[in-house]
């Protein structure tokens, strides 16, 4: 879940309707051959799937009663995004595994870090054997692994930046993303022209004296929101017409 403050409420937007955003963003991406790219469809849907270990998590969410806020994506505890990283990466792996494999590649870049920590060494080693067989059964070269990857890794990026609403400009793959005016702002801009995309979420109240009782009243409040839709435009970090730039 991706929880985000909004003055005295919260915004809710799930890992899976995140990861569609993502999924969406690359499929309108027509810069660095992506269009033609032979294996497009798999970057599509490992793009649109990465999270969606994500899905039964999302389903019942849990209140953080020491927070007193609910659990994301990133304060879940390790043990329950052990399993849900588990469960996402081997999801596709009989019937997709290429995307398996990004998706898989995808777990060790959030993940690398943690080697050392407690609980996380064998789910790594899990993740590296997971991966080392894929790519043997795809027979992608390594190299190309990681080409593709990056646009995996760029659209959750972006995805994350608009369904967060994060305010700090960051470079990845030289690409800038900045958020400006309402607009996530993208130099190079891969896209045909500006566009604008929904993304479903609920909103609910963010209770004084430590919140919400437990699990249970926050799922069973949460539920009962109606879904809305939050706006996402992306646009060229410059919105001058050429003709301008050049007076």
């Amino acid at each position: 879940m991706i929880v985000t403050s909004e003055g005295s409420t919260l915004r809710l937007v799930t890992q899976p309707d995140h990861a569609h955003l993502a999924g969406e963003l690359l499929a309108l991406w027509h810069a660095d051959g992506l269009p033609l790219h032979p294996r497009r469809a798999e970057l599509l849907f490992a793009a649109r799937e990465h999270d969606n270990g994500w899905r039964e998590a999302d389903a019942a969410p849990r209140w953080d009663a020491e927070r007193a806020y609910p659990y994301d994506f990133i304060t879940l505890p390790a043990r329950d995004r052990i399993e849900i990283w588990e469960r996402g990466t081997c999801r596709f792996a009989t019937a997709r595994p290429y995307a398996a494999l990004l998706i898989a590649r995808h777990a060790l870049q959030l993940f690398q870090g943690r080697r050392g920590e407690e609980g996380w060494d064998p789910f790594l080693d899990f993740l590296e054997d997971f991966a080392r067989d894929l790519l043997a059964e795809t027979g992608v070269p390594r190299e190309e692994l990681e080409a593709d990857y990056r646009w995996i890794d760029l659209a959750d990026l972006i995805a994350l930046t608009a369904c967060r609403g994060a305010r700090e400009p960051v470079e990845r793959y030289g690409t800038r993303i900045e958020t400006r005016e309402g607009e996530i702002r993208l130099d190079p801009f891969p896209l045909v022209g500006a566009t604008t995309f929904r993304v479903p979420c609920r909103w609910l109240p963010l209770r004084g004296d430590g919140g919400y009782r437990g699990d249970a009243d926050f799922g069973g409040e949460l539920a009962a929101a109606r879904w809305g839709e939050m706006t996402v435009r992306i646009a060229p970090v410059s919105r001058e017409l050429p003709a301008a730039r050049e007076r």
